[in-house]
């Protein structure tokens, strides 16, 4: 991050997922989704809470050099799930989010050091491109073993 204090890196965080969650809802009503406005003001007041405590407990254990990135896909997987409950189908989103949600999880638990967080998040997020975006794909050439 650079010289970006924590405050800084707390703001640009919310700036992130809040631009995140436009974009999904429209995705969303695009096709052809009606959501109510309560149904969106909970989906968001739920994450945004959820989100306020696990950037706590991440302050708690690792103190102000917390970043609140390590926490993007644990957001989006959140709101994935309240879509989930109010009947969008997204079982390749939640599976898209899910180990790295996990990842974020484990940082504010204090079994996973931040830094090794994010070098975890990003061979997720290769190996998901590499898979062309479809967690069932199959891996030509890879680790995994997937064939």
């Amino acid at each position: 991050m650079g010289e970006m204090g924590f405050e800084e890196s707390v703001i640009l965080f919310w700036e992130e997922c809040d631009d995140w969650a436009d974009a999904r809802l429209y995705e969303v009503a695009s096709q052809g989704v009606t959501l109510s406005d309560n149904d969106i003001d909970d989906i968001t007041g739920t994450v945004e809470n959820d989100i306020k405590g696990f950037i706590e407990k991440g302050i708690t254990v690792h103190g102000e050099v917390f970043q609140p990135s390590v926490l993007k896909d644990l957001h989006h997987l959140i709101f994935e799930l309240e879509l989930k409950k109010r009947g969008i189908a997204n079982q390749q989103q939640i599976h898209r989010y899910r180990d790295n949600g996990h990842a974020g999880i484990s940082v504010v638990e204090g079994k996973l050091k931040p830094d090794n967080a994010m070098l975890v998040m990003e061979l997720n997020r290769a190996h998901f491109e590499k898979k062309g975006g479809n967690v069932d794909g199959i891996c030509e050439d890879c680790i995994c073993g997937k064939k």
